[in-house]
């Protein structure tokens, strides 16, 4: 697996004025994830950014024992790997490398009909998830290779589902490898991990210094590019910086058509009191991972846990959550 590597960058502010955070914004912030319920023996990260500028960053329990949990600490974010590939699929798209309304077939042995690199990014094919199959179930723990899991994806039938699946995500990394020329991983380096700056990156599982162990964990070449990536609270906040503020050329994320309720740089979206958003949840074994960016005042949220909870999304965006916090304060 490829380690990222490169010096973390600070997410950037846009180049319009920047209203000063009002002073007790943090510590609103930092007395409701002080509140937030967590299990004996687990941690949550968190990472606020509005504006462009970090207004909150920290951690809650421990990360591993005697390690106290804070915003770079490594947490597995499973499905937040998907917006990660959707973005490598449009940087590649614009450097002529392939089109996103390319047919999987291009560059995969694909019977017809076959799907277009945006449908699957946008979940509209409605592929029988490949995680439910007895190969995935058994085998999960041990290393394999992406012709593997490639081979679990069943045929299309041609009929439009607008369905989540994990398969969709895997053709995608596939087609963007095979595009590049270059594992997976290495595409994902090369166009994300280091121009955001997200230097704790990476395709590898949390070393047992920084993380607790857990049972029987899911090996990421098994979960791929659906949800392979370890990476931090801070990390992913660089990265939803980076959508922000259109670090990687293809356009603001307000930009995108939205119709389909997933975008082309694959987050779903969604618009609260004219307040619009961007969200993608994760959950991978132990992990539980949420993250929302909002384009009118360029904020993003990221939590990441390593225990699953329901309570995640309640926690950034019910009635008392984060972002209702966030815009109480304005």
């Amino acid at each position: 697996m490829a380690i990222a590597c490169g010096k973390a960058a600070t997410p950037t502010a846009p180049s319009a004025v920047v209203p000063p955070a009002p002073v007790d914004l943090k510590s609103s912030l930092s007395t409701a994830f002080d509140a937030f319920s967590i299990p004996a023996n687990s941690a949550c990260s968190l990472s606020v950014s509005q504006y462009g500028q970090v207004v909150l960053e920290g951690g809650r329990g421990q990360i591993a024992p005697g390690r106290t949990a804070d915003a770079d600490s490594l947490y597995r974010i499973a499905s937040l790997t998907k917006p990660i590939t959707a973005s490598a699929v449009l940087v590649s798209e614009r450097a002529g490398r392939l089109n996103r309304n390319d047919k999987i077939s291009r560059f995969l042995t694909f019977a017809e009909p076959a799907p277009t690199i945006d449908e699957l990014i946008k979940h509209i094919p409605g592929l029988p998830d490949y995680l439910a199959t007895p190969a995935y179930q058994s085998g999960r723990t041990s290393p394999t290779t992406v012709e593997t899991i490639v081979s679990l994806v069943q045929p299309w039938d041609g009929v439009r589902r607008n369905q989540y699946s994990n398969s969709h995500a895997i053709l995608s990394g596939a087609a963007l490898q095979k595009a590049n020329g270059l594992r997976y991983e290495d595409v994902v380096q090369r166009d994300i991990f280091g121009p955001a700056g997200m230097s704790r990156s990476s395709f590898a599982l949390p070393p047992a210094s920084e993380s607790f162990q857990f049972s029987s964990p899911t090996h990421p070449s098994w979960v791929y590019s659906a949800g392979g990536v370890t990476s931090t609270a801070a990390d992913m906040n660089r990265f939803n910086q980076a959508l922000l503020n259109n670090l990687f050329g293809f356009g603001a994320p307000e930009s995108f058509d939205r119709s389909a309720g997933v975008t082309s740089f694959g987050m779903g979206s969604g618009t609260v009191n004219g307040d619009l958003r961007f969200t993608h949840t994760g959950l991978l074994d132990s992990y539980g991972s949420f993250s929302v960016m909002f384009p009118g005042d360029r904020s993003s949220i990221v939590m990441l846990c390593n225990f699953p909870s329901a309570s995640l999304l309640n926690f950034v965006l019910g009635p008392n959550g984060v972002r209702s916090i966030m815009l109480a304060a304005k």
